[in-house]
């Protein structure tokens, strides 16, 4: 089964370097034949980072995994707002597609349940919503859970793609005793405070060779912060996604996707009313007024 996470090629994975500390370095694993019989040699740092997203090597105490499928897809967005992923890696959210139906016209993720959402969001081709799942600590979650604003948290399963040469179930576990792997290597997402959603992941055999199922905490929008109808995105805002995108090497089909909504977003100061347009029945439910709050005069 082909994985949008690990294409043919004999390509290193999308992955953020960050440095290391220093002490005794891991030699890079003997490379293993791809399908073209090619022999992969996998960068040492590139493995560490793949293990502290599994939580298998010294991942730091107090952490969890976030999977970020917007503007914080580029783990050096967040560096500029004071976050620092001690690893990054491209993930995706099976059963899950983009779409931009959140008031103001940012982005959030449902289910995608039938053909007529391939109109209307991105992930279907790639079996899930494509993203980065970035290990961060608690606090820094806190922080990122505050600016958030109309966006509740939930634990979902997201998927991650072995380096190419890395043989799976050949890890050492915690070398320097600090990690917080589970059974089969998968760390938690933890944190999900507001609400967990049970694990409505694919089966196994939904899986491609290679490829590890882990628990990340998301982002969702609210329902009192939802729009009527899906919108395209505005200019500002699909760029930052599309050059995260193409910094961490999303599947070129995925990133071409985004591209064709840039090409037809309208300024952040042309959005129309259906940018504000909340679904009516919340703020009736609610009796707060949201509805009417968030529409544009």
């Amino acid at each position: 089964m082909a994985s949008a996470l690990a294409p043919a090629a004999p390509v290193p994975p999308a992955v953020a370097r960050f440095s290391r500390r220093e002490g005794r370095r891991r030699a890079t694993r003997a490379p293993v034949a791809s399908s073209a019989s090619a022999r992969v040699d996998t960068d040492a740092d590139v493995i560490a980072n793949h293990e502290r997203i599994l939580g298998t090597r010294d991942a730091p105490k107090d952490t969890v995994l976030m999977f970020s499928y917007g503007a914080n897809i580029n783990p050096y967005t967040l560096n500029r707002r004071g976050i620092g992923p001690s690893a990054s890696a491209v993930a995706r959210a099976p059963g899950r597609r983009l779409v931009f139906i959140h008031r103001g016209g940012y982005a959030s993720l449902e289910e995608a349940v039938d053909e007529d959402a391939k109109t209307a969001g991105l992930g279907e081709r790639t079996r899930g919503a494509l993203g980065t799942v970035h290990r961060i600590s608690k606090t820094e979650l806190a922080a990122v859970r505050r600016w958030e604003i109309g966006y509740e948290m939930r634990e979902i399963d997201v998927v991650v793609a072995d380096p190419p040469g890395y043989r799976a179930g050949d890890e050492d576990g915690d070398e320097d005793g600090d990690g917080d792997g589970e059974e089969h290597g998968v760390g938690s997402g933890g944190g999900g405070d507001d609400a967990r959603e049970e694990d409505e992941g694919a089966a196994e055999d939904d899986l491609a060779p290679g490829e590890r199922r882990v628990r990340a905490t998301v982002f969702l929008t609210k329902r009192t912060a939802r729009l009527k109808t899906p919108v395209v995105p505005f200019a500002e805002y699909v760029a930052k996604i599309v050059d995260g995108a193409e910094s961490m090497r999303l599947d070129e089909g995925y990133v071409a996707e985004l591209r064709a909504l840039a090409s037809k977003a309208p300024a952040s100061n042309e959005r129309g009313r259906e940018y504000f347009d909340i679904a009516a029945e919340w703020s009736e439910d609610y009796g707060f007024g949201f509805g009417a709050m968030f529409k544009r005069k």
